[in-house]
């Protein structure tokens, strides 16, 4: 049976779908010998969804598996499975001396999904998040890797000998059935503060956020969007910061003085659903990137527009966020709406979104050439993403190839975007 995504991509032909109900099952799933290709909800915007790499596969859709298996909000994580939203996750914290590390996309996405692909949260990367998995290998033995309950008295994914909790990130080697997430302490106070700046302000103010970076000012979690992100005739910068309510006021303070002999202009105060996010309240209504970027509801999105997503790195200099935005102007012939996450003081991403209807055909050719474009011309500049879409995988090579063979030597699994010879 085919299985389709908008035009964007290229529709699958799969041999079934399988929707287990729990651990047991996808063990059973696993010792059929099928070529399984999991997934944990789609919703995987950009980026394929739920579709594998080649046809004939068999898809393990994962969402079934919706259990917040453990909270603890004293040792600080939450034991889940791949259905659990990071909707349903914060409302299960609504009122908790914990919050956790959310994503401005939908509330509707996977927790474990997100994490295993390495998104990216409002305070740092979901890989920071994962604490322990739980895993179903080819042979259909299920392991805990990392941290679980019952183990050490401190949550922490790295115990004695190597570190095996990353060795399924980006990867198909195994079946991620449940993961312990890290939770975050409740700050007393969260204020996002706006800033606004022009396009030929860009390299100066992109400078301006990363001294205050490196001098800790502000947290790495600054947030910049493009004009066609931010909806607005200049740049937007969210600079947010947390906890006690002296220390919030004070630092508010000095980094309005230091914005006063900067570009970086205060804009008006955020709405309640940005201001929500970075305190660990989700949105049900997915006001910022859903309705207000891409123009629908989320339940809407498939059938509304069609996209493709480009994630590269980029160093965090003026000069290097201004030669991104020339290659984006070269390379697309309409402006996407570009995001700019700070990973640390020396690095962002950029999540470029090439949008176009959904049902037009002229349109999602011209949104896979521009992205063409782009990956070669960011490539040639050693801006390489972090991320891959599924109609351009990327072969593992090397010692990951060789892993990868040794833990499943007789392909269970399907070629994902992160397999060898994909």
């Amino acid at each position: 049976m085919p299985i389709e995504q908008p035009a964007a991509f290229r529709p699958r032909v799969i041999t079934d779908v399988l929707r287990p109900a729990s651990v047991g099952e996808v063990v059973d799933a696993v010792r059929s010998g099928r070529a399984l290709h999991p997934f944990s909800k789609g919703h995987n915007w950009g980026l394929g969804s739920g579709l594998p790499v080649h046809d004939g596969a068999l898809v393990l859709d994962l969402s079934g598996l919706r259990r917040v298996r453990a909270l603890d909000v004293d040792r600080g994580y939450a034991v889940i499975e791949p259905g659990v939203t990071q909707g349903a996750l914060a409302e299960s914290l609504r009122g908790k001396p914990r919050i956790f590390n959310l994503t401005t996309s939908s509330m509707r996405t996977s927790v474990i999904g997100n994490a295993l692909e390495r998104g990216f949260g409002v305070h740092r990367s979901r890989t920071e998040d994962l604490v322990g998995l739980e895993v179903v290998l080819a042979d259909g033995t299920v392991e805990h890797v990392g941290w679980w309950p019952g183990t050490s008295a401190t949550p922490r994914p790295h115990g004695l000998g190597p570190s095996l909790t990353h060795l399924f990130t980006q990867s198909a080697f195994g079946v991620v059935t449940a993961a312990v997430v890290r939770l975050l302490p409740r700050p007393e106070e969260v204020r996002v503060l706006p800033f606004t700046f022009a396009d030929d302000d860009l390299a100066d103010a992109v400078d301006a956020l990363r001294d205050w970076t490196a001098q800790r000012l502000i947290p790495p979690t600054t947030k910049l969007y493009n004009p066609v992100a931010a909806q607005s005739d200049g740049y937007l910068a969210h600079v947010c910061l947390s906890g006690a309510g002296e220390v919030v006021e004070a630092l508010s303070s000095v980094l309005l003085g230091a914005a006063a002999d900067s570009p970086l202009v205060e804009a008006p105060a955020v709405d309640a659903a940005v201001r929500g996010t970075y305190a660990g309240d989700p949105d049900p209504a997915d006001t910022w990137f859903v309705r207000r970027t891409m123009g629908c509801p989320a339940d809407r999105l498939d059938a509304t527009v069609g996209m493709l997503m480009f994630l590269p790195v980029v160093p965090f200099t003026g000069a290097a966020l201004a030669l991104t935005e020339k290659l984006i102007r070269d390379c697309c012939a309409t402006i996407p709406a570009v995001t700019v996450n700070v990973h640390d003081f020396d690095t962002v991403d950029h999540v470029i979104a090439l949008a176009f209807p959904a049902g037009d055909p002229a349109a999602a050719v011209e949104a896979r050439e521009a992205l063409g474009r782009m990956r070669e011309a960011f490539a040639a500049q050693g801006f390489l993403p972090h991320r891959l879409d599924v109609d351009r995988p990327g072969g593992l090579t090397g010692l990951q190839a060789r892993i990868g063979q040794a833990l499943d030597p007789d392909g269970v699994f399907a070629p994902s975007r992160y397999s060898a010879g994909s």
